[in-house]
């Protein structure tokens, strides 16, 4: 029988009718054991860097009720995101002028040798009194980090445009060598802040040392790095102060990698000095995790080319969107191992994608890149340990932490159009124990949903909106 071609088109539309995905996918289990864990994380966090804290305190008019209201959304875990980590940029300038960010020896003294004149100013362009007021709030971690050595101790003469640490491997300057100049300036820096009653917990000497940038950088590779890492950790030894080292904030994930070797290296290794190995999501993410023993953070990464969208969870996959975020946060935790993960800014008077809070003159806009970062931040805390949880599905992604209270955090991500049936059974939970479901996604800012009672094996069964991020939290 020979079929009229209305005929054909009404048998291929119940065909793709009877193909076509339901509104919701078939059962999605999660599965999350809390005997099985991995590493301990130490927190979340950003910089406000080259001036950027003075934002915060009013620079573009912010007044100070809303001045109020952006630090305890960065810093207070029951008002905010509770972030525990604060970046603070080393200055190698001897103006503060535009966004620089001033030096506190910002004279050449002529040599190596030569006395320092060091200078505090008790503000450190804002960062100073921004980490008393983040401590305040619950602040753990102060990571100070140099951009670059001042232009005086590199072979370019320069604190921009990329140059060498003279003294480092095959990188000499007629002045002479400047390494133990500049580790006695960072452990200074570290100093200031002490006597001033601001204790900075981590030191880094490096940010992107692969790229010459036309602002402060500076230029290095592994072996280079472990020749300046040694004598700064002698340094911190003959001082008495209680700081960790850090290195290198390679511009992505596979350069600080491709660095590793030089740290490992010798009869000496220089990374038997170092406490944390840091990187950058730029170049490349962290998808997989660096080859050392050592601890890992995430230190800077941020969308700096896409358009203004604070207001998006999820459109079409950008850079900017908080989905994306919510899933490279959650990439990084899972499968890099990294205890920490850090966005570039906390907050700018900005209208483009490189902070996590847009100030613009007198108003305040927190990002959905921002309460992604609180789905995790606010309720996986310092100290706490990455467990074990599955998924059956590739499209629901779920990662789990265990607190040092017992509180037990576990985040779905559900990448897909439509809305999904899941049950998630958390091992060791018993039956009647409250567990509380918040969501972002394009309607929702971290909000509160109905809480749900564990049942027998601490099994509960809820839904997943399309294109939504969910973060269980048992009482």
């Amino acid at each position: 029988m020979k079929l009229s071609i209305i005929d054909q088109i009404f048998l291929l539309s119940t065909f793709l009718s009877a193909t076509a995905s339901p509104t919701t996918t078939s059962h999605v289990s999660i599965s999350v054991n809390p005997k099985t864990q991995f590493q301990e994380i130490d927190g979340f966090g950003a910089s406000q860097a080259f001036q950027r804290a003075e934002d915060i305190f009013g620079k573009y008019g912010l007044p100070k009720v809303n001045q109020t209201l952006v630090l305890n959304l960065l810093y207070d875990e029951d008002a905010g995101a509770g972030f525990t980590i604060l970046r603070n940029g080393i200055g190698s300038s001897n103006t503060s002028t535009s966004n620089l960010m001033n030096s506190i020896e910002p004279t050449d003294p002529g040599s190596p040798s030569a006395k320092p004149d060091y200078v505090w100013d008790g503000y450190n362009s804002g960062q100073f009194p921004l980490a008393q007021q983040a401590y305040s709030r619950g602040l753990q971690t102060l990571y100070a980090n140099a951009w670059s050595a001042p232009g005086y101790m590199k072979t370019n003469d320069d604190e921009n445009n990329g140059g060498y640490l003279c003294g480092v491997t095959n990188e000499h300057c007629s002045t002479g060598n400047w390494m133990q100049a500049y580790a006695n300036y960072l452990v200074q820096y570290v100093r200031f802040y002490k006597e001033s009653g601001v204790d900075v917990t981590h030191l880094g000497f490096l940010n992107e040392p692969q790229f010459a940038a036309t602002y402060a950088g500076m230029l290095s590779n592994g072996t280079q790095a472990a020749d300046f890492i040694r004598i700064l950790a002698k340094t911190i030894k003959a001082s008495k102060l209680d700081v960790e080292i850090t290195c290198c904030d390679g511009i992505g994930w596979d350069d600080q990698e491709a660095m590793m070797a030089g740290l490992e290296a010798g009869p000496d290794p220089a990374i038997n000095y170092l406490d944390i190995v840091t990187g950058h999501g730029y170049d490349s993410a962290p998808t997989y995790a660096l080859s050392t023993k050592k601890k890992t953070w995430l230190t800077e990464w941020a969308d700096l080319t896409g358009d203004y969208t604070p207001y998006t969870f999820y459109e079409n996959g950008g850079p900017g969107e908080g989905m994306t975020w919510a899933n490279h946060i959650q990439v990084a935790l899972r499968d890099a191992g990294t205890s920490a993960f850090l966005y570039w800014i906390g907050a700018e008077n900005s209208t483009t994608n490189s902070a996590l809070i847009n100030l613009i003159d007198t108003e305040v806009i927190p990002s959905k890149r921002f309460w992604a970062f609180a789905q995790f931040s606010k309720f996986v805390r310092p100290g706490s340990r990455r467990i074990q949880a599955t998924s059956s599905s590739a499209n629901v992604t779920v990662s789990s932490f265990e607190n040092k209270s017992g509180k037990i955090a576990t985040q779905l991500l559900n990448q897909l159009d439509i809305e999904v049936d899941v049950s998630v059974q958390i091992s060791g939970v018993k039956a009647g124990v409250t567990v509380t479901p918040y969501i972002t996604n394009n309607d929702h800012d971290l909000k509160a949903l109905t809480h749900i009672k564990a049942g027998n094996g601490g099994l509960f069964k809820t839904q997943i909106p399309a294109k939504s991020m969910v973060t269980f939290v048992t009482a």
